[in-house]
């Protein structure tokens, strides 16, 4: 959210708010049923998780893209980009996920 001037989440349909800064915490907090009315608690979970993946972990992945051996440091590691696709869903045993470390959603 960009405080101070106008806000628009380019949401087609919606009205452009102007936005003011709120500088102390306790007002901050009054602030919380607003937004929640406006976007709601299930949009503001998606498009924080949309931006993590979309932009946030390609700036993580690119701040972090040389690994460089520690015994050798002409031997290194880079990585160019980050993708992160569909679930995949695959039937093990629970003795078998567990000795290899997987999770399971039940």
């Amino acid at each position: 959210m960009r405080l101070g001037k106008e806000f628009d989440d380019s949401d087609e349909g919606e009205e452009k708010i102007e936005v003011k800064q709120c500088e102390e915490l306790p007002n901050k907090w009054k602030l919380v049923p607003a937004f929640l009315r406006v976007k709601g608690l299930v949009k503001q979970h998606t498009d924080s998780y949309n931006h993590f993946i979309n932009v946030d972990l390609k700036k993580i992945v690119e701040a972090n893209q040389m690994v460089r051996s520690d015994v050798d440091p002409n031997v290194y590691l880079q990585y160019l980009a980050v993708e992160v696709g569909t679930p995949e869903v695959s039937k093990i045993s629970l003795f078998t996920g567990i000795l290899s470390s997987q999770s399971f959603g039940f």
